[in-house]
C-alpha cells in the first residue's frame, strides 16, 4: 500500500510536469503574449498555468482592464501544444520559462524578449560575461582574422566568455568557430524551430556547439514556418542575452546594424571594428562609431576594458619575427621607402635587385616589427610609407 502511494505521487508529479510544459509550449503558439511586455498581465492570471486556467469571463475582464484586444485561442493553442510536445521529445529540445531559475538574467531585463524559449544543449549557469559578435554574411578575410585574433587574445589573457551569435554565414559562423577553438561556450540564436539547422552546411558546427557545452536557442516552436522576418526578430534575443554587442563588419543596413541599435536601446555597450571608408561592409561600423553609438575596437584590450575584465594572465606580446638577420637588403628597402614613400612592389624589386619571394618575406618582417605600414595586401603591388 505504501509503495502504491509513492507510485501514485510519482504519476501525479509527471502529469503536473507535462501539463506545465504543455502550457509553456502553448504560450509560444500565442506569440503576442509570449513576451515580457505582458508579464504583468500573465502574473495577474496567476502565472502561465493560471493564464490558461482563467475562466473566459474573468479573462475578458482582465483584457478590458489592460485595454487588450485578443481573440481567445487558448484552447486551440493547448491542443496544438500536444503535438509540439512530441517534437520536444523527438529532437531533444527543452523549454526555458521566465518562471525558471536558469532563465538568462540579462534577457529577463528586456521588455520585448520571450517569456518562454526553446533550447538544445546547456544554458551556462556560471557567472560569465556574454558578448554578442555580429556582422555581414559577406565578411572579408581581414575582419574574420580580426575576430579570430581578438578571441584568441582574450583567451590568452585568461578570460572566459559566452559568445552569442546567429549561426549565419560570414561573421556569425566565424565567431562560433573561434569560440569553439578557444573553448568558450557559445550560443547560436536561430530564427526557426530547432528541429532543423539553417544554413544546412552549419549543421556539424551546431553539433560541435552542443558537444562543447554551448546551446542553440529559438523562440519558435518546431511547427513554426520558416520565414525571413523571424531572423530580424531573433536579433533582439542576441542583443538581450549579451552584456555587449560587437559589430565586426557591416553595411549601413542589415541585421547586424539592427542588433546594434537594439542593444543600445537596452542600455548595453556596443562596439565596432572600424574599416576603410571605401569598403561597403565597413560603412555601418564607421557610422556607429561616428554617431557615438559604438566604441571603437582595435584589439582585445578594448573589449576587455569595456567588459571590465581584468587580465588573469600576461597579455600576448608582439615579438619580432627574424626570418633572416638585419642586413644590407633591409637597409636598402628602408632607404628607398623613406625617399620615395609608397612604391610599387615590382619597382622596389627592380631597384633593389631582390627576388620577389625574398622581398615579400622581408616586407612582412618589417611590417610585423612596426617599421612600415601596408595599407593593402602585397598582392595589390603597393607599399606603405615608412613608419
Amino acid at each position: 500500500r505504501g509503495l502504491g502511494d509513492v507510485y501514485k505521487r510519482q504519476i501525479l508529479f509527471i502529469m503536473e510536469t507535462n501539463s506545465c510544459l504543455k502550457m509553456q509550449v502553448a504560450l509560444t503558439l500565442l506569440p503576442k503574449f509570449n513576451t515580457q511586455k505582458y508579464l504583468t498581465f500573465i502574473e495577474r492570471c496567476g502565472g502561465i498555468e493560471g493564464f490558461f486556467h482563467e475562466k473566459t469571463r474573468a479573462f475578458s475582464t482582465l483584457l478590458k482592464e489592460y485595454q487588450l484586444s485578443f481573440s481567445d485561442e487558448r484552447k486551440s493553442a493547448l491542443k496544438s501544444a500536444e503535438e509540439e510536445l512530441k517534437n520536444l521529445d523527438l529532437y531533444d529540445i527543452r523549454l526555458c520559462s521566465v518562471e525558471h531559475s536558469n532563465y538568462p538574467f540579462l534577457l529577463r531585463q528586456c521588455e520585448d524578449t520571450p517569456l518562454v524559449f526553446y533550447y538544445k544543449g546547456q544554458l551556462v549557469t556560471e557567472s560569465l560575461p556574454y558578448l554578442a559578435i555580429v556582422g555581414t554574411r559577406h565578411a572579408s578575410e581581414r575582419c574574420k582574422i580580426r575576430v579570430r585574433t581578438i578571441l584568441k587574445e582574450l583567451a590568452e589573457r585568461g578570460h572566459r566568455l559566452v559568445i552569442v551569435s546567429g549561426l549565419a554565414y560570414g561573421i556569425d559562423i566565424t565567431a562560433h568557430l573561434s569560440s569553439l577553438t578557444q573553448h568558450f561556450p557559445t550560443y547560436a540564436v536561430l530564427g526557426h524551430g530547432l528541429n532543423l539547422i539553417y544554413p544546412a552546411p552549419h549543421k556539424n558546427i551546431a553539433e560541435n556547439i552542443l558537444r562543447q557545452g554551448g546551446a542553440l536557442l529559438s523562440e519558435y516552436p518546431c511547427s513554426s514556418p520558416f520565414i525571413p522576418q523571424h531572423f530580424l526578430q531573433r536579433n533582439r534575443i542576441i542583443a538581450g542575452l549579451s552584456q555587449a554587442t560587437f559589430v565586426a563588419e557591416s553595411a549601413l543596413k542589415g541585421g547586424a546594424m539592427a542588433t546594434a541599435h537594439i542593444a543600445a536601446s537596452y542600455g548595453r555597450d556596443v562596439m565596432a571594428l572600424p574599416g576603410r571608408p571605401e569598403d561597403i561592409f565597413s560603412k555601418g561600423c564607421n557610422e556607429l562609431i561616428k554617431q557615438n553609438i559604438a566604441a571603437l575596437v582595435e584589439d582585445s584590450s578594448d573589449i576587455a576594458c569595456l567588459l571590465h575584465l581584468k587580465d588573469k594572465k600576461s597579455p600576448p606580446q608582439q615579438t619580432s619575427f627574424n626570418f633572416f638577420d638585419t642586413g644590407d637588403q633591409e637597409k636598402q628597402v628602408l632607404k628607398i621607402l623613406t625617399q620615395q614613400g609608397c612604391t610599387p612592389i615590382d619597382e622596389l624589386s627592380k631597384n633593389t635587385r631582390i627576388a620577389m619571394n625574398e622581398l615579400i618575406a622581408l616586407l612582412l618582417k618589417l611590417e610585423l616589427e612596426g617599421k612600415i605600414i601596408s595599407p593593402v595586401s602585397y598582392t595589390h603591388l603597393t607599399l606603405p610609407t615608412i613608419r
